[in-house]
């Protein structure tokens, strides 16, 4: 003889039980009719009640295990929309707004034009003094221990900060380092902070132009350094001189 298993939700097993309890109160019951047809109203609409919590939680529990992502795992926003896979706080469909652009609205495929400004030099400073942009050693140690091996065979201390023809110089040097899958290609000096020898990048193995050192580390850890390198330099002209500090 086959065995029958029905397949019941959560709400269905909720409000079947809630019934069971009415049939029971009712049995040898001598209340009038009339209050009895009144208490199932009530236990109905309860049951109706605790089947919609049911729904509610076992909703809510499918939602906060899908969201197993972190912001810092992404360069910009727009990443972080495509993955769609960490905390929307407050709710709009889009995910991690904190992060620089390109921007990606909800729903949409292609990032925003006008996320950003059309001119990131606008209302910037250009100091005199070298700037310090620091990272964390603990956060960033495959960073760090790539940028110490680069000083070591040449690579400059000193950059400056040069936002025409960043993609270029990134999109002429990468393809020749193969990739690793979970693991991105860090640049030292970064494609923002080299190509301006002229206006005082201090020289070491061929740091003019779209040359660089190139070492894979973890993904996440790469992407966080240059979302924090970004937001750090955004207020500095091209021209700027800075370099790496860790502490």
């Amino acid at each position: 003889m086959k065995r029958f298993s029905p397949k019941i939700s959560a709400p269905q097993i909720a409000a079947s039980a809630a019934v069971g309890v009415l049939i029971l109160a009712s049995c040898g019951s001598s209340e009038p009719a009339a209050t009895s047809a009144t208490e199932a109203a009530i236990t109905s609409a309860q049951a109706a009640t605790v089947a919609k919590r049911a729904a509610t939680e076992t909703k809510t529990a499918t939602a906060t295990t899908s969201s197993s992502g972190r912001c810092s795992d992404f360069a910009t926003q727009a990443d972080a929309q495509r993955a769609a896979n960490t905390r929307d706080a407050d709710g709009d469909g889009v995910y991690c707004e904190s992060l620089p652009c390109p921007c990606l609205k909800n729903g949409a495929t292609k990032p925003t034009e006008t996320a950003a400004p059309s001119n990131p030099e606008a209302g910037c400073e250009k100091p005199s003094g070298i700037q310090q942009i620091g990272f964390s050693a603990r956060k960033y140690p495959n960073i760090r221990r790539h940028f110490l091996d680069a000083v070591r065979h040449g690579w400059p201390t000193i950059l400056v900060v040069d936002r025409r023809g960043t993609d270029a110089r990134r999109d002429r040097l990468l393809p020749h380092y193969p990739t690793r899958a979970g693991y991105d290609r860090d640049e030292y000096p970064p494609a923002m902070g080299r190509g301006r020898g002229s206006e005082g990048l201090t020289r070491g193995s061929n740091p003019v132009g779209w040359l660089a050192s190139v070492k894979l580390v973890p993904s996440g850890e790469n992407r966080s350094h240059g979302s924090v390198m970004g937001i750090k330099l955004r207020r500095f002209c091209s021209g700027t001189r800075f370099s790496y500090s860790f502490y």
